[in-house]
């Protein structure tokens, strides 16, 4: 601790745009702080909590330490909630960030940013953005998609950390052309190969590398069997999002539990 109190370290910054719920953006920060071995500090851009009505998630005696950002620093500012949440990562020097989407915004690019992706493409470190469907408690098996791209290792670390955190399972997943030629295969277990590296000693998970022609469809598909998905973000521009939709927008939109995205700086 330092001499004001503030838990040293670099910690997950958790942003509650609703701060009486954001169960899911709540968890994720307590998973991660506790695989990291950081501190969580919560914070609230849009209205300040009620203190006495909302608190942090009980934790047990060897969980991370918890800190609720000031709040008159962050109600009445006249910022945008982007530039309060980049402003306080860069000033406590946060490892990550962490929100969950409200119900009245969409996944996908639309054609105006809502509050979240504000907050994601204005970040200056990584983000880990939760869709608000369903429960992070009690999670049994979790589908990490994995292509080779940029988000890989953070999506595996999230997921790896959410699996320590509920005791749950792993199945890395990667999709190959049902035709796939030889190396196409090789590329695809790569890929997989990677997505274990990253797991580093973490020992309760699979791999399938899948025979499916969209990569979207199948993982929708499959993810019916599973309690939660872990995905990279879209590599795509935002025009092009717009234009022809990605893989993880497109997995969000079509299944009805968390879909957990993921996107490193």
């Amino acid at each position: 601790m330092s001499e004001d109190g503030t838990p040293n370290g670099r910690p997950v910054l958790g942003t509650l745009l609703d701060p009486s719920g954001d169960s899911q953006a709540r968890e994720l920060s307590l998973a991660l702080a506790r695989e990291a071995g950081e501190p969580v500090r919560f914070l609230s851009p849009l209205r300040a909590p009620d203190t006495q009505g909302v608190s942090a998630p009980a934790t047990p005696a060897d969980g991370p330490p918890v800190r609720f950002a000031c709040t008159e620093r962050t109600a009445g500012t006249g910022r945008s909630p982007a530039d309060i949440v980049a402003a306080d990562a860069t000033e406590v020097g946060a490892d990550v960030v962490t929100l969950e989407r409200p119900a009245s915004e969409s996944s996908g690019a639309g054609i105006r940013r809502g509050t979240t992706d504000r907050i994601v493409a204005n970040s200056p470190v990584d983000t880990v953005v939760a869709n608000g469907c369903g429960d992070l408690e009690g999670l049994a098996s979790i589908l990490v998609p994995v292509s080779g791209g940029p988000h890989t290792e953070l999506t595996v670390r999230v997921a790896r950390a959410l699996a320590e955190h509920e005791n749950a399972w792993i199945e890395l997943f990667t999709v190959v052309p049902e035709d796939a030629d030889a190396d196409q295969r090789s590329e695809g277990a790569e890929h997989l190969a990677e997505a274990r590296r990253c797991l580093g000693e973490f020992e309760e998970f699979d791999t399938w590398l899948y025979e499916a022609d969209d990569p979207a469809a199948a993982i929708a598909e499959q993810s019916a069997y599973y309690d939660a998905v872990v995905i990279g973000a879209p590599t795509e521009s935002r025009l092009k999002r717009i234009v022809f939709g990605s893989t993880p927008d497109s997995v969000d939109e079509r299944v009805d539990i968390p879909v957990i995205t993921a996107a490193s700086k």
